[in-house]
Formats: structure tokens, C-alpha cells, sequence
């Protein structure tokens, strides 16, 4: 038996069965089991995880019947993975190594796996799916919760939807954002070739600091032990840049763990101001000031607070508020794939953290609210619907308010690009 998708399965297992996140049991089981290719076990990880609904769709063709066990659900989801959509495997490994967990693991259950298999090589290894009619083919097509597929289709049509559920399903590329105090992007770029990286872009059209890459081991590097990058999506990398701090400044970030927006933020700064950087559990606290110490940034405050519950001491104190507030995350599908099978959550706390970051920014200060989804009721709506501020540029009727939002962009999940984001600048009136 093949002790890398021996992991693969266990790891499968472990996110149906535990509802850990995948990013998480990955890593856990792959160090914990001694994974030979660790590339190869995330690859069919993941892979199941993002075609898992269009894998059962075309499983159940071939099954008299639907009750199976879970695990023969993920020996198959995995085989029926490498038959058809991973590249580079030979249909006898597949399927023999295949059969083979399912033997170890539930004897008499191997003829049955052989038997499904077998018979998908034999049709010619071909997914099908519902027919271009509805959200069920969106649903099939790209393994997605149907009111996922409705939300999107309602708010941006069937062809924007399908456009970024496409992107969704697709591999997110590894983005990173230079340390400008310590490396100019010239001598970075340098640097990451001639350690056998590769340097897929450079141009970093949301953020001058963003070079996305390719390869492995970048966190075992002296570059990133010296604080020369850090790993941040370019989304929220341009969500700092649209905020904009400026050296000397306070900042409050009332969400910041684990702490990327935080330091993006100092070295905007170049380490002059104050940084007041907030989460609510103590052990995300401590991200932050790792990720601080890592960077050599020493104008990051850290503390406990809850961000939904208003502090008087810090009203009207700070230049800009950052509320990148809790959210269904549906712009990140790519990195948390287990987000699809879930019905949209709504966060009760967004349009409080809101309120109260209002009230924190002095007179002719900035506030920027975000979120990393793709949801008008958690991003333009929590805006509209809070009474403090002018929204007028949202589509509201314009009244004179000390709260007036400045900027407002919906970013799409992109492919080979930036996540799903949503950004609202919003300026408090001088008195």
C-alpha cells in the first residue's frame, strides 16, 4: 500500500469526520506520517475537496446502490480524482493502489472498489454533469453549496458567477509581499531566483509590494527567517495600500490577527507611529507579535479585545481604524475549499466591529471596513445599513452625515491572481 495516499485518505477522513480545516489536517498528517511526496498528498487532498460534489455526482452513476460507507465514499472520490483530473498518474496505479487501501483498511470492501473503478476506466473516464440550465450544474459543475450558486447568480449574473466559481476551483498561486525596510524589490527578486524559485509575477497590479512565485520551502529560507517577505494574498495587501497610513500615525486594527495587515501597515509606516493591533483569543494575539519580532517591527501594540464591544478609552484616539471584520470567507474557496459545502454564514458582530471603529478615528481620520468575501449582505449592505455613515456612493439617497464612504471596490476571485474582497474607505468630517 502507498503510504502517501494511505495519508491522503486519513487526512480526507480526518476533515469529514473531525470537521478540521484542510490547510490543518494536511500539514498535521503529513508531518505526523512521514509523507514521502508532500506535494502529492496535497494534491489529491485538495483536489477531492474541490471536485468533491462533481465526484459523487458521476460515483452514484455507477453504484446499484447510494449507501456506502465513508470511507468507500473517499476511496472512490480519490480514484475517480486521479482517473480523471490528475495529471500525470497511469490508470493501474490508480486504481491497484486504491484497492489496496481499501483492503487494509476494510477487508472484503476491495472487490467492490476494484469493480466501481474498473468500470469508470472502461466508460473512458469522463465526468459528466447536469445540464447549462441552473445553479444544480453550477452546484455539479463546480462542487459548490447551491445557495452559494444562487447568492452569486442572484447578485452578479450566471456568467460572473460561473466565471468566479471557475477561479475558485483552481489552485490559489502562492503570493508574497516584500519587507520594503529591509530589501528593495529588485534585490528580492534577485534573491528568490537564485534560490531556484520561480517568479510567476512581478507586476503586482493591486500592490507595488507583491511578487507571486512558485516552488517550495519559501518558510524554511534565511529570506523569510530574516524577515525579508511575508505570505499575503494581494487583496489584502491592496486593502492596506487603499487605507494608507502614513509614517507617525496611531492606527487601531481592530481584527488583526494573525497579523499580515498589522505589519503590512508598520512598514507603510516605516516603523514611525503606533500600532494597536486587537483579537479576541489570546493565542491569535501571540501570532502577531511572532510575526512582529520576525519582521523587526517594534510599533505594534498588542492586546485582548473583543471588537463587536465598544472601549471608551480608545474614542476618537486613532488617525485610522483598520475593520477587517469575521466573515463567511467566500472569497478564499481556493485556500479553504471546505467553505464550499457550507451554506453562507452570517456574522451577527460585522456591522457593531463597524460602529465601533467609527467612533475610535478622530475627526479627518480613515476607517476601512473589509472582508475577504463576495456577499453584498456582509460587505455594501452592513455599510448602507449603518446609521452614522453617508453612503450615497453605494447607491443610497445622499444626506449630510460626519461619516462620508470615500472608495468602495468588490474585488472577484481571479484566477492565477488575487482572492475575492471587498473594501469600503469610509473619512470622518473635521468638526
Amino acid at each position: 500500500m502507498d503510504n502517501d495516499r494511505r495519508i491522503a485518505f486519513l487526512t480526507l477522513k480526518d476533515i469529514e469526520e473531525k470537521g478540521v480545516w484542510s490547510n490543518l489536517a494536511a500539514e498535521k498528517r503529513i508531518s505526523k506520517e512521514g509523507a514521502a511526496v508532500p506535494a502529492f498528498v496535497r494534491e489529491i487532498v485538495y483536489g477531492v475537496l474541490r471536485n468533491r460534489t462533481l465526484l459523487d455526482y458521476n460515483i452514484d452513476k455507477f453504484l446499484k446502490k447510494p449507501k456506502i460507507s465513508l470511507s468507500e465514499r473517499i476511496w472512490l472520490r480519490m480514484g475517480f480524482y486521479q482517473l480523471a483530473l490528475m495529471d500525470g498518474q497511469k490508470d493501474h496505479a490508480a486504481i491497484n493502489e486504491t484497492v489496496e487501501l481499501a483492503k487494509a483498511f476494510k477487508k472484503g470492501s476491495e472487490s467492490f472498489i476494484n469493480a466501481v473503478l474498473r468500470s469508470f476506466q472502461r466508460k473512458g473516464k469522463t465526468l459528466v454533469y447536469p445540464d447549462k440550465e441552473d445553479t444544480e450544474y453550477l452546484k455539479v459543475r463546480y462542487s459548490v453549496h447551491e445557495d452559494i450558486a444562487r447568492l452569486w447568480t442572484g447578485a452578479y449574473g450566471f456568467d460572473a458567477c460561473e466565471r468566479m466559481l471557475s477561479a475558485s476551483n483552481t489552485p490559489a498561486p502562492m503570493c508574497l509581499r516584500i519587507n520594503r525596510m529591509k530589501i528593495s524589490k529588485d534585490e528580492f527578486i534577485e534573491k528568490l531566483l537564485s534560490e531556484g524559485i520561480e517568479v510567476i509575477d512581478k507586476s503586482g497590479l493591486l500592490s507595488p509590494y507583491a511578487v507571486y512565485v512558485k516552488g517550495s520551502g519559501l518558510l524554511d529560507t534565511e529570506m523569510y527567517k530574516e524577515g525579508l517577505f511575508s505570505v499575503q494574498g494581494e487583496s489584502s495587501q491592496y486593502a492596506v495600500r487603499v487605507l494608507g497610513p502614513k509614517p507617525g500615525s496611531t492606527v487601531i486594527d481592530l481584527c488583526a490577527a494573525p497579523g499580515g495587515k498589522s505589519c503590512a501597515m508598520a512598514e507603510m509606516m516605516n516603523f514611525e507611529g503606533k500600532i494597536l493591533a486587537f483579537d479576541i483569543y489570546g493565542h491569535r494575539v501571540g501570532l502577531i507579535n511572532k510575526e512582529a519580532e520576525r519582521l523587526g517591527i517594534d510599533c505594534i501594540e498588542t492586546a485582548i479585545k473583543d471588537a463587536s464591544v465598544f472601549d471608551p478609552e480608545f474614542e476618537s484616539t486613532a488617525d485610522y481604524v483598520l475593520a477587517d471584520v469575521p466573515c463567511s470567507g467566500l472569497g478564499t474557496l481556493r485556500e479553504n475549499p471546505e467553505i464550499k459545502y457550507r451554506k453562507p454564514d452570517k456574522i451577527s458582530s460585522q456591522g457593531s466591529i463597524l460602529g465601533n471603529a467609527l467612533r475610535y478615528v478622530k475627526p479627518g481620520g480613515y476607517v476601512l471596513y473589509s472582508t475577504c468575501t463576495v456577499d453584498p449582505s456582509e460587505n455594501e449592505d452592513i455599510v448602507k445599513n449603518c446609521d452614522l455613515v453617508d453612503s450615497h456612493i453605494l447607491g443610497t439617497e445622499y444626506i449630510e452625515k460626519e461619516y462620508k464612504v470615500v472608495a468602495s471596490r468588490q474585488l472577484m476571485t481571479e484566477k492565477g491572481g488575487h482572492d475575492g474582497f471587498y473594501i469600503c474607505l469610509i473619512k470622518r468630517s473635521r468638526p
